[in-house]
């Protein structure tokens, strides 16, 4: 069977190879590889999840409550149906021997017999748990994570005290298999045995305890129906059951988002590719006009040439796709295989095939979306005109059924883009600001070649710079393509760092001049006063504050349960769990009341709510409405009183929630105390403190602060390494673009050089012009950028604003270079070429 004429055809004129398509290729498989890499990786992380989920969980079934264990009869019935075992969690300080012995902030897990479940825990030294936490010769024993060691000076065998009670470290922690790494963490873990907590005094009424029963069903009933039958025979429990399907929600969120946001860059980087599909396809079309008038002059259809060229670009865009999925495919075995340990599950890595198939289809449709235009646009010019060299088009836009088929193919990629993504809403958004920054670009390329005419006649007398100025508006130029392919990626980077540096300026400017220097948590009632008069005795001492604090569930809303009750995405968090709910006569500071009024000094009525404005609106109420809060087992309801704006960067205490001082009365409390004092006195205060009140943990801001910083610098540098993915795409245009001007800058350079111009000066000119180019995307990016950085830190983060013009200009002056250099390379051989044989040809 004879194969098309157009397949022949195509195939016949790809017997030179792929030059003039690198580019097209190169920018296809990096945005492929990206998408295919990211979902890839995610999935395989997730699949690990899903296969540890137990011993991530620590059980089939966990049961979690705040505050109180579980009872006898609660306890009974768990025992009767599963196997338990129980833990315990909070925060304490840990304190090394002596008097000068330093502490720190531990995250304490208390731990029976039966720990682990699931899973096994890895002592570096390679002992069974319980050995080393069995109470001998009179002392309890403790594992703890190596930098606990570090930070105390201490090693195996030495002893630390926690609250009252001092126990032996007698390993440290290779493994945890239940514990999922987290972004922030106050303190390193230390573990003690269930039966050595009581002997701490650190269990007090109101202390933020965190009691969790991990359940095994391995007694003939399932996980569902023991969550059902303690749900049916304690009802009004206050706990949480959590199952194997959320054996780690915060990791798989984290994940989700991430995958979320690397295949958006992938998408990203596959659009500004898109533009090397175009440039490529139109410049190699320009190539073969010659071609194209032949064929048409021996009666080839216009629709036989457009499939022609709609081959060849499918094949080398298939070729192009297939190179980045090899690599997306094989980059999570990479990464698996150097960076594995560092993760925090085992990664089930193979070949998925859905992020593969949405990466493929993505790329083609890329591909058709941006080759259409050009090629439906080439196959109407006139034999007559391409042979008397009048090579523009004669139609401003391409015919109707192309135009179709564009927006047929559009609308596929948008549709695929919003309905595979985690979040079809972020995505959607995404794409309607794809679009439109790409349109915000393209104006700017309009508008350089716009002031670019306008500015000729001012460089009368200046030949370098009257060239360089046509250059830029002349049709053809590189102007549109620079601009949009480099713009889009510099902007990201610009905002990111932007960002970065704000909240940088921040934590090393401001905060330190405002912020308390420590918060003491777990403060008991009848600790308040003795720990006043010890802030009052201690040298350097400045603000102190104090604060009652209660942990409670939202459980309705203007009395529809939270479950049925359409929260704002952003205001959901409230609604996951336990929050902090305080009192007060009189509203905090660094607080503006905005809607209602302060309930009166002594109020004494029925129960009155203030939340913070934006917590409000998330929450859908008014003045008056009302919400239900389940403490301790008691559901208080009361109406909303007013609704504040909180100044968080202060650092002083403050709560989203607030509740008029009777509506707490007799539930039990505990209070926070924050306290400003100099650097010479800090380490002397806290060891006061944890002397004298052996239950109260200190967490010194400063070192919380470094964490936060580390995690921001962290972040940073992943979406800045990620944003580079798409400014590399840019390159690639770049680079596309002057290879694609090489045969118009080869004639430019000669004729030029005939009528006296000499290569120095010619260089100047074209550098003259890439530097322009350069400068103005440059600017238009940082203008950009800046935009949108004040948009993140004013209305996203509430922060303040101040602009950083180091950052920006070495975002100018980077797209400089890389113009420069970019240019340079191409215009220097254009350059070299001898006029002899294309006079001749003249």
């Amino acid at each position: 069977m004879t194969p098309p004429l157009s397949l022949r055809l195509a195939l016949r004129e790809m017997r030179g190879g792929l030059s003039g398509f690198r580019v097209l290729v190169a920018c296809l498989a990096l945005g492929v590889f990206a998408m295919a890499a990211a979902g890839s990786m995610t999935r395989a992380i997730q699949e690990g999840l899903d296969a540890d989920a137990q011993a991530l969980l620590g059980g089939d079934l966990e049961v979690e409550r705040r505050y109180r264990p579980p009872d006898d009869a609660q306890m009974a019935l768990m025992r009767e149906i599963a196997t338990v075992a129980p833990t315990v969690d909070m925060r304490a300080m840990a304190i090394a021997p002596g008097d000068d012995g330093g502490r720190a902030l531990v995250e304490l897990k208390a731990v029976d017999d039966a720990y682990p479940l699931y899973g096994a825990m890895e002592l570096t030294g390679g002992g069974a748990l319980g050995d080393a936490l069995a109470r001998r010769n009179g002392a309890w024993g403790a594992v703890a994570d190596p930098n606990l060691l570090s930070r105390l000076g201490l090693s195996v065998g030495d002893a630390v005290r926690v609250g009252e009670a001092t126990v032996e470290i007698r390993d440290t922690i290779a493994r945890e298999p239940d514990r999922v790494a987290s972004l922030f963490s106050l303190g390193p873990r230390l573990m003690i045995h269930h039966d050595a907590l009581p002997e701490t005094a650190l269990i007090q009424p109101g202390s933020l305890l965190t009691y969790d029963t991990m359940l095994r069903a391995d007694r003939g009933v399932s996980a569902e129906a023991i969550r059902a039958r303690l749900t049916e025979a304690f009802p009004e429990a206050g706990w949480r059951l959590r199952g194997t399907d959320a054996a780690a929600p915060g990791l798989t969120i984290f994940l989700e988002n991430l995958t979320l946001y690397l295949t958006l860059v992938g998408l990203t980087a596959l659009l500004v590719g898109g533009i090397g599909v175009a440039n490529a396809a139109r410049a190699y079309l320009q190539g073969r006009m010659t071609t194209i008038a032949t064929l048409k002059c021996l009666g080839a259809p216009a629709g036989v040439i457009f499939r022609v060229y709609l081959i060849q670009i499918g094949l080398l865009a298939v070729l192009g796709v297939a190179i980045g999925l090899a690599a997306g495919v094989a980059a999570p075995f990479v990464a698996e295989a150097l960076f594995g340990d560092w993760l925090p599950v085992r990664a089930r890595v193979t070949v998925y095939p859905e992020p593969v198939l949405l990466a493929l289809v993505s790329g083609l449709l890329v591909a058709l979306v941006f080759a259409v235009w050009p090629l439906a646009r080439a196959r109407d010019i006139p034999a007559l005109a391409i042979f008397q060299g009048m090579t523009a088009e004669t139609r401003r836009w391409p015919r109707r059924r192309y135009l179709l088929g564009l927006a047929v193919a559009l609308a596929a990629l948008v549709a695929l883009t919003v309905a595979s993504a985690h979040e079809p809403r972020f995505a959607a958004v995404f794409v309607a600001g794809a679009a439109g920054a790409l349109g915000l670009f393209g104006l700017a390329a309009v508008g350089v070649r716009s002031l670019a005419r306008r500015a000729g006649p001012l460089a009368r007398g200046r030949p370098g710079l009257r060239l360089a100025l046509a250059n830029l508006h002349r049709p053809g130029s590189a102007t549109a393509s620079v601009v949009l392919s480099l713009g889009l990626g510099l902007s990201v980077l610009v905002i990111v760092a932007l960002i970065q540096g704000n909240l940088g300026r921040q934590i090393d400017e401001r905060l330190p001049r405002e912020a308390p220097s420590y918060f003491f948590i777990d403060v008991q009632p009848h600790q308040v006063d003795p720990l006043k008069a010890l802030f009052a005795a201690q040298q350097g001492v400045g603000r102190t504050a104090f604060a009652d604090m209660v942990r409670g569930r939202i459980t309705r809303l203007d009395g529809i349960p939270v479950s049925e009750v359409d929260i704002h995405p952003d205001a959901q968090w409230a609604v996951r769990g336990d929050r902090g709910f305080t009192t007060g006569d009189t509203p905090p500071e660094d607080s503006t009341i905005v809607r209602g009024d302060w309930w009166p000094a002594g109020y004494d009525g029925p129960p009155l709510f203030s939340l913070t404005e934006d917590l409000a609106d998330g929450f859908g109420l008014e003045i008056g409405d009302t919400l239900t809060v389940n403490i301790l087992g008691r559901e208080i309801t009361g109406a909303l009183a007013n609704t504040r704006t909180v100044n968080w960067g202060s650092l002083r205490i403050n709560f989203t929630f607030m509740v008029s001082p009777n509506a707490l009365a007799g539930a039990p409390r505990t209070w926070i105390a924050t306290v400003r004092v100099d650097d010479a006195h800090e380490a002397a205060l806290e060891r006061a403190v944890t002397d004298a009140f052996p239950n109260v943990s200190a967490i010194r801001v400063k070192s919380a602060l470094e964490s936060v910083r580390g995690i921001l610098d962290t972040a940073a540098r992943a979406i800045t390494v990620a944003a580079a993915v798409t400014l590399a795409a840019g390159a690639l245009v770049l680079a596309g673009a002057f290879a694609a001007g090489h045969a118009r800058r080869v004639y430019e350079s000669v004729v030029l050089k005939v009528v006296g111009a000499t290569r120095g000066a010619l260089l100047r000119g074209y550098l003259l012009e890439y530097g322009l180019l350069g400068l103005a995307t440059g600017a238009i990016a940082a203008a950009v950028g800046t935009a949108g950085a004040w948009a993140v830190v004013v209305f996203v983060m509430k922060g303040d604003w101040v602009f950083l013009p180091g950052v920006v200009a070495a975002t100018v002056g980077a797209c400089v270079l890389l113009t420069l250099a970019a240019g340079y390379v191409g215009t220097w051989r254009a350059l070299g070429a001898s006029a002899a044989p294309h006079l001749r040809n003249e």
